[in-house]
């Protein structure tokens, strides 16, 4: 995100002359990944990080010091991103619309509703017919996406052009997106200034949203949604404000602020980890009393796993703290990734620092429960193993589906998962869980409240023939969802590959691309640098992935024992020098 013209600016439009269509104003910032290859990063004036990021939890591009402010795009302490990793949501944006307030709203919209085209029961009619039939409602609709995020995120809006969506992005100037319009992807992308507080940014997406329904060729939306993990609270607002359907506000104010969820458990009588909320080093030594050790520092409002930590004593809790800190301080966001700003830059005498959780370590192993919901129950909930996390910077490594837990236990991930999204008031949406199986059972690690990133929307297309950007869609208009799952009997497994070693990658490109045409199974083998990239190794920080691998089966094990052969097959080592 960066800063650019107003709401008013200029705005490049295409398909001018198509009958008025019901609308759908989509924020996407892209989940918030936190790497950004090695093309983009010269592209932005990000220089790699190398080794100089020794003992770093964190993984990404480095802001050059000259960059300007519309090519970082954070660099503004008023920036509504950062506001939601420092503050969150509760103190960053106005508080929430009452039921009357929201009511109003809704008689006031001035929007086709999608859903009521079709009785609520009859659009959640089961099996490929009903999917089919809730194509059918989305189709014609126009998505605006906020802030598209990197490249990579390209798929969500052939997607949409796919179910017969027109999208519209919003974006600084100079976007990437902006492209899209003359490759007829996307109908029209608006300059909009993101580059300011939170409250001045929904006031103005507000803004713009009313001005393209009185623009020839569109009409007031028919919702709004997000992929952006940072921009849920405030998509749950506009929601609001302009009577469209999705989650209410205050559930997703809950899941965004972990203390805030595990206290919503608890008053549910659910089972969640011993915490204390720190809010400066002051409160470390009680922090330390009350959960003990091995815990796990993490900030309050964070993202992509920024910041998190294990620590195993009060001394390592002190020092990882200040660590911590001045990580998060040197953590700016660009085109939807979070990234390093360079150390040379000068900083914010005035600025705030975020809140952190210490928690309870959890043991067992890690799982992702992505659930769709509709009309107040979950329609579609399946496990994903995680495999067993790079301490103590909880690096990914794998992943398999379906589960190869035994299915009691994947239904007791499956119940807390869903118990935790209603505990916290969500009734629709897509969610990303993640969990834990621990020693006593069923823990939760967070809520995400949106479609996760990475491998998940592959994983469920490949694995049960599910689309979660389909379903994001439908819950962002109000058309109820009821997945149909078309696939059965198909096993995926990926696995990020990483190498021990820190040193500039040489020749790795080619050895994927041989492994992608040669094996069947392999549904894809992603370089995610490039050669010449300087890369940082396991021995030295949080590592940095170089390869993305995919593969297929009729069996989970067979398929993760694939995958992993494959990774170890290519002997990465032999392309870093």
């Amino acid at each position: 995100v960066s800063s650019g013209g107003g709401a008013g600016g200029a705005a490049a439009a295409v398909d001018r002359h198509r009958p008025l269509q019901p609308s759908l104003l989509f924020c996407n910032c892209a989940a918030m990944s936190t790497m950004i290859d090695a093309d983009a990063a010269r592209r932005e004036g990000f220089v790699p990080l190398g080794a100089s990021r020794k003992g770093s939890s964190f993984r990404g591009g480095r802001a050059a010091a000259n960059d300007t402010a519309a090519e970082i795009g954070s660099l503004g302490k008023g920036h509504f991103l950062q506001e939601q990793i420092v503050k969150g949501p509760a103190a960053s944006l106005p508080r929430r619309k009452s039921l009357d307030e929201r009511n109003e709203a809704k008689d006031q919209a001035l929007y086709y509703s999608l859903r009521d085209r079709i009785p609520s029961d009859l659009a959640m009619t089961p099996g490929a017919g009903g999917q089919a039939l809730r194509r059918v409602m989305l189709h014609g609709a126009t998505v605006v996406f906020v802030t598209p995020g990197y490249e990579g995120k390209r798929f969500v809006f052939e997607r949409a052009k796919d179910l017969g969506v027109r999208s519209v992005v919003i974006d600084a100037p100079g976007s990437w997106a902006e492209r899209m319009v003359g490759e007829r992807v996307i109908a029209k992308f608006i300059p909009l200034d993101l580059n300011r507080d939170s409250t001045s940014v929904l006031n103005d997406c507000a803004a713009a949203i009313r001005a393209l329904g009185r623009e020839e060729g569109f009409s007031m939306p028919a919702g709004v949604c997000t992929f952006c993990e940072l921009s849920v609270p405030l998509v749950a607002r506009l929601a609001e404000t302009l009577g469209l359907p999705g989650p209410s506000s205050a559930a997703v104010d809950t899941a965004r602020d972990k203390h805030s969820t595990r206290a919503a458990m608890k008053a549910a009588g659910l089972p969640s980890p011993s915490c204390y909320r720190v809010n400066d080093e002051t409160d470390l030594k009680q922090a330390a009393s009350v959960v003990g050790f091995p815990a796990v520092l993490k900030p309050l409002n964070g993202a992509a796993s920024l910041g998190v930590k294990k620590v195993d004593s009060e001394a390592e809790l002190q020092r990882c703290y200040a660590d911590v800190l001045a990580e998060m301080r040197a953590t700016v966001v660009s085109s939807g990734a979070l990234v390093k700003k360079d150390p040379t830059a000068p900083s914010d005498p005035n600025g705030e620092d975020p809140s952190f959780l210490l928690e309870e370590y959890l043991d067992g192993p890690e799982v992702d429960v992505d659930v769709v919901m509709g009309l107040g129950e979950a329609r579609y909930a399946k496990v994903v193993d995680n495999g067993p996390t790079a301490e103590p910077y909880f690096a990914e490594t794998w992943g398999v589906c379906p589960s190869l837990l035994p299915a009691e236990g994947q239904a007791s991930l499956q119940k807390l998962a869903i118990d935790s999204l209603k505990c916290c008031g969500f009734d629709c949406g897509v969610f990303h869980v993640e969990c834990k199986l621990t020693s006593r059972g069923p823990r939760l690690i967070e809520i995400n409240a949106r479609m996760g990133g990475g491998q998940v929307r592959k994983t469920h297309l490949l694995a049960s023939g599910v689309d979660l950007v389909e379903e994001t869609l439908f819950t962002a208009v109000g058309i109820p969802c009821n997945p149909h799952v078309s696939i059965e009997n198909t096993a995926v497994a990926y696995t990020y590959v990483t190498n021990q070693k820190s040193g500039v990658v040489d020749g790795l490109a080619s050895a994927a691309k041989r492994v992608a045409e040669t094996d069947k199974s392999v549904a894809y083998c992603k370089p995610l640098v490039k050669d010449g990239a300087a890369i940082v190794g396991s021995d030295d920080a949080l590592p940095d992935w170089l390869l993305d691998v995919m593969v297929t089966d009729s069996d989970a094990k067979r398929a993760l024992d694939h995958v992993l052969s494959v990774a170890t097959a290519l002997d990465v080592p032999r392309f870093v020098r």
